[in-house]
């Protein structure tokens, strides 16, 4: 039992069992029915049993490397114990009902993985991709799956509308992209009025005029995805460059909602992470018969290189870190869409602005 990194428990063997809490075990445990031998780590420490259990904290971040050989075999703890995109509309809901916020700011970045922001001087939480790492993902009809990348993020009803219904009833929102020419946009923004920014600094420099009591914001920033896609070539200094460039755009934000002296929180969270194509050695994989280098709609031959996600519109095969289906494009410098740690865990930071 400890106080141990949420990271930590991906890295056991997978006939480790995880506990949230440790009462329940307890009573089992006292029981005169017999139960089962098995290793156990109760994740939280509990003052009344410590004297019961051997007590370890361990809240260091565990090496990618460990966690990249065991994820695949304990996506259940990851999806039981961990946030997923699924629940941070929930907790950002939960946070403003139990502390009464009166402004919620929500900045949605597109490509940043925890790895990048873990050392940030803010509260930041691992948040585990359930699904296939991209931005979005289209039906067969053409439209927008809910429950991936961003839409999966903000849920469905919009989390503007939740935020409604407990006591902050308007939202404005901020996007490089236009509710008519993008329709993840629409979806995203979908019953909020929506302003097309060239950057954040325009989008803080409009939000500043704006009384934000009762007001829940959303904006959607260009994170590492744009360096991943379009650029053949990159170097270390200029990830790192691109990763303070939205450190800075997220203490902007959380600066801007200081000033307008308004109790509430500000909330920063990414669609998905980045494998660097220059960091990393890759592997193939033979027989999927799929354009994507790191998912299919089929098992591969060698079925031990993925996982299967079945979502709501269609079964993907993510392949496990360092595997391939297809060779990453030329012209890019990195890749996503699979399952490691580096493309399946992403940041979920939260800020209060104290009046």
């Amino acid at each position: 039992m400890g106080s141990i990194h949420p990271l930590l428990p991906l890295c056991l063997p997978a006939d480790v069992e995880v506990v949230s809490e440790a009462e329940k075990l307890v009573e089992e445990l006292d029981d005169f029915s017999p139960h089962a031998e098995r290793p156990l780590l109760i994740i939280r420490t509990d003052p009344h049993h410590k004297k019961r259990f051997f007590v370890q904290n361990v809240t260091s971040c565990p090496c990618p490397e460990a966690i990249n050989s065991s994820l695949p075999y304990r996506l259940g703890y990851a999806r039981q114990h961990m946030l997923t995109h699924k629940g941070v509309a929930n907790r950002i809901v939960s946070d403003a009902v139990e502390k009464g916020y009166r402004t919620v700011a929500l900045l949605l970045v597109d490509g940043l993985s925890y790895h990048d922001a873990m050392n940030w001087k803010e509260q930041t939480e691992p948040c585990f991709v359930d699904g296939p790492s991209i931005t979005f993902a289209q039906t067969e009809d053409g439209t927008i799956a809910p429950d991936i990348g961003f839409p999966a993020i903000v849920g469905t009803p919009p989390l503007a509308r939740r935020l409604a219904e407990v006591g902050i009833p308007h939202s404005r929102g901020y996007s490089y992209w236009e509710r008519e020419a993008n329709d993840v946009s629409a979806v995203l923004f979908d019953g909020m009025p929506l302003n097309r920014v060239g950057d954040m600094s325009e989008a803080l420099d409009l939000l500043s005029n704006e009384k934000l009591s009762g007001v829940y914001v959303q904006l959607v920033r260009e994170g590492l995805d744009g360096l991943a896609h379009r650029r053949r070539e990159l170097s270390v200094d200029e990830i790192q460059s691109a990763v303070g460039a939205i450190h800075e755009d997220y203490l902007g934000l959380v600066e801007l909602l200081a000033d307008s002296k308004v109790w509430g929180a500000a909330y920063l969270t990414a669609d998905h992470g980045i494998l660097w194509k220059a960091q990393h050695e890759f592997g193939g994989v033979e027989g999927v018969g799929q354009q994507h280098p790191r998912y299919a709609f089929q098992l591969p031959l060698d079925s031990g290189c993925a996982s299967k996600f079945k979502m709501q519109h269609q079964t993907y095969y993510l392949y496990h870190y360092p595997y391939l289906g297809s060779r990453i494009r030329a012209d890019d410098s990195g890749v996503h869409g699979g399952l490691s740690y580096w493309e399946s865990i992403v940041p979920f930071v939260r800020t209060e602005v104290n009046i």
